[in-house]
């Protein structure tokens, strides 16, 4: 796979290298193709030679596989098929999606802010909220929003967390969709939480769900989510943490508090124990049973990638994570039809 190295860019420069990037991906598909068609005729040929001194291929045993028998499984996409292709188009899509090319910061009257900008022209905005920003206090402690915005600058995600008075935690995560997960933990240790869809269907989380005794942190990684370590402070819920992002800088990963709440949620409810495929085959980061190409439940052909040209890998990004919301409400609100 050819990658933007992560490295500071403007986003002139980063557009330009997913051009090359496009541009060296063909040249090296060019050379996979040739090497696997190489491999194929060295095999025929032994298998040829073989049957001249009267070996044939021994029939097919099901329940006790021989090796050889069977040709492996591609251990990359196959650029010499189109859903090979699209993947590699996705991973590079979530790569840049995920890659800082440049940081800023800077407090105002509503709070302190830092912006994490993307390969991919997308931007996340951590903000750290001034309680007194408004002519009366906002009665809630720790307030931290994360907003994942387009390279149009539509809202891809919010993710909100807050404490009020009476010790209870909360936390808010909305997806461009307008499906919205809202979980709560009350000072006395209970919790609960719903998925409420766009068209109004509405899932629980019942508070015995694995979704709040598996940390969401350990899903794709701290710093990668965006949440703190909740767990390790004996709490249920996940809160958006900006010290999380404190030290990420450019060429650094974040994946965001949305995506990850988003997946800890599909993993529970959809794949139960089976969380074996990762959030990108890029990364390479444990977990995720809803991820992008090893899940293939984000690499419709529906997507971005039906396009083709320079631009899917920064529309792709903002596809693959705009639609984590949907996949949710499909999987905690099935439709009365699923």
């Amino acid at each position: 796979m050819v990658l933007i190295d992560p490295i500071a860019l403007t986003l002139e420069e980063a557009d330009r290298l997913a051009e090359e990037a496009n541009r060296q991906q063909g040249e090296v598909n060019r050379l996979l193709l040739a090497v696997d068609a190489a491999d194929d005729s060295v095999a025929q040929a032994i298998q040829s030679a073989a049957g001249k001194h009267g070996w044939t291929n021994p029939t097919a045993n099901t329940f006790v596989p021989i090796p050889g028998l069977v040709a492996p499984t591609d251990q990359v996409p196959n650029p010499g098929t189109l859903f090979g292709l699209r993947q590699q188009l996705m991973v590079r899509a979530e790569d840049m999606a995920m890659t800082v090319r440049a940081t800023e910061k800077f407090e105002d009257d509503q709070g302190r802010h830092k912006v994490l900008y993307m390969q991919d022209g997308t931007r996340q905005v951590i903000t750290e909220w001034n309680p007194y920003r408004a002519s009366m206090p906002s009665m809630k402690l720790s307030e931290t929003t994360v907003k994942h915005y387009g390279r149009d600058g539509e809202v891809i995600s919010t993710a909100h967390s807050w404490e009020d008075l009476s010790g209870t935690k909360r936390l808010s995560t909305t997806w461009a969709d307008g499906t919205t997960a809202y979980v709560e933990e009350w000072a006395d240790g209970y919790k609960s939480g719903r998925v409420t869809t766009p068209d109004g269907r509405t899932g629980d989380i019942p508070a015995s769900s694995p979704f709040f005794t598996h940390p969401i942190e350990t899903t794709i990684g701290g710093a990668l989510s965006g949440v703190d370590k909740y767990a390790a402070d004996g709490h249920s819920i996940p809160r958006v943490s900006a010290a999380a992002v404190e030290n990420i800088g450019v060429g650094a990963k974040y994946g965001g508090p949305a995506l990850a709440i988003g997946v800890g949620i599909y993993d529970v409810v959809v794949a139960e124990d089976k969380c074996v495929a990762s959030i990108s085959a890029a990364l390479g980061v444990a977990g995720g049973y809803a991820g992008g190409v090893a899940g293939g439940g984000f690499s419709s052909a529906g997507g971005p990638l039906a396009v083709g040209g320079a631009a899917v890998g920064s529309m792709a990004g903002s596809w693959i994570f705009g639609l984590v919301g949907t996949k949710v409400g499909e999987a905690v609100c099935p439709s009365p039809t699923s």
